[in-house]
């Protein structure tokens, strides 16, 4: 075989070689001009020729309209490609939705990661020196969380007497009708999981969260990730109870 086929060979057998990183920054010029519907069939078209490109995966989650599904996909961002420009954004914006959710543990949870993974993200350095990191979806400012502030997901979950005996769960699903989220719950109980269900209420819509299993670390949490994915086709990701 010619030097020039096997090196065409090579690149056909490893797509990630082949493919790199598109650049995004006229779409992301697109989205900042207001052209978000025109974007949204873009994007997805995109996502499905390039499914492994973090810039496309952080473009899906800018233009989506469900909050919930931005924040898995920014999730998903994060765990898939740690080392991406854009993987520290895509955390604090997982931290803003879950802190809008009122679900201040685990949004203190995703804050202590942005701290401790990208200690040269620019949302840190806005938050030093007195200055404090932009509430979500509102103009004003706040102070990163910490300890029990408002309603916390301890308290959601103990006021009914459910699962508690572990710290943090994966947080299965996300759903506007309780019946959905029953059925993941019953589908996962039936794998042997521990599960629960808890309501939460974001912009006058209330959200159904599946939690599954009961973990003493964050770190034996993280390890399922994978497990739930590969055997359930589920996307999944550590929350704090």
């Amino acid at each position: 075989m010619r030097t020039c086929e096997l090196i065409v060979a090579v690149i056909l057998a490893c797509p990630a070689l082949a493919q790199g990183d598109l650049d995004i920054a006229p779409y992301l010029e697109r989205l900042r001009n207001g052209d978000t519907g025109e974007l949204r069939g873009e994007v997805s078209d995109l996502a499905e020729q390039h499914p492994n490109d973090a810039g496309i995966r952080y473009l899906q989650g800018l233009v989506m309209e469900d909050g919930t599904d931005a924040a898995r996909v920014f999730q998903g961002l994060v765990d898939r490609h740690p080392k991406s420009e854009w993987a520290d954004d895509a955390l604090y914006k997982v931290y803003q939705f879950y802190y809008s959710l009122g679900l201040y543990r685990t949004a203190e949870l995703k804050w202590a990661q942005l701290q401790r993974e990208y200690p040269d993200s620019p949302h840190l350095a806005s938050a030093s020196g007195g200055a404090k990191p932009s509430q979500p979806e509102q103009s004003s400012d706040i102070n990163p969380p910490s300890g029990e502030t408002g309603i916390t997901e301890s308290a959601a979950v103990s006021s009914r007497g459910e699962i508690q005996s572990g710290q943090f769960a994966l947080q299965a699903g996300a759903y506007s009708a309780r019946e959905n989220a029953e059925k993941q719950k019953l589908f996962f109980e039936d794998q042997g999981f521990p599960v629960e269900v808890i309501n939460r209420v974001k912009d006058t819509q209330s959200l159904f969260l599946v939690l599954v299993g009961n973990y003493l670390t964050y770190d034996e949490a993280k390890s399922r990730i994978a497990e739930i994915r590969n055997k359930y086709g589920v996307e999944s990701f550590v929350v704090s109870r």
